[in-house]
């Protein structure tokens, strides 16, 4: 690969990752009753709870894009646990790919996805392809609403 491609894609993986926001996993039960009772978007059987963090969280990471993600994959909905691994890692990775725009005003966001209720009885081997491609169909409609709710609306609240 020549220097000058190399130095492009370095620029553009910066770039990305300014965009990108950063994971972190919510594990006090406190923070998954406080998203229970937050707005959410509804898409088929998922649920997206979405709220800001507290400043006291935000305060840890300066300057940085950071998001907290709650996963709550029952089994009462989904016995497979390969099933519940896969929503939970299309979950990850669309939250890895998402990239924000770089003039988005967004405070540091709080996620939790849930599984509502039974996925549809169409899928029957647990790692599917159509299984996949569903679950990522699901989550990013999801991503892409809460996309529009909060951070479109912050950009028009600058303007």
């Amino acid at each position: 690969m020549p220097l000058a491609r190399r130095a492009e894609a370095a620029v553009d993986q910066r770039t990305e990752s300014q965009n990108s926001l950063k994971i972190d996993m919510l594990r006090q039960p406190e923070a998954f009753a406080a998203c229970f009772a937050a707005r959410y978007a509804q898409q088929a059987e998922f649920r997206l709870h979405y709220r800001a963090a507290p400043v006291e969280w935000s305060a840890q990471v300066p300057g940085a894009r950071q998001c907290w993600l709650g996963l709550v994959i029952p089994k009462k909905f989904c016995k497979a646990a390969v099933r519940r691994n896969l929503i939970k890692r299309v979950m990850r990775q669309a939250l890895r790919e998402l990239c924000l725009p770089a003039c988005a005003a967004l405070q540091a966001p709080v996620l939790m996805l849930r599984l509502t209720r039974k996925l549809p009885t169409a899928f029957r081997s647990a790692r599917s392809p159509a299984l996949l491609a569903y679950v990522r169909q699901m989550v990013n409609a999801l991503l892409k609403s809460w996309v529009e709710r909060t951070v479109v609306m912050s950009e028009q609240g600058l303007a």
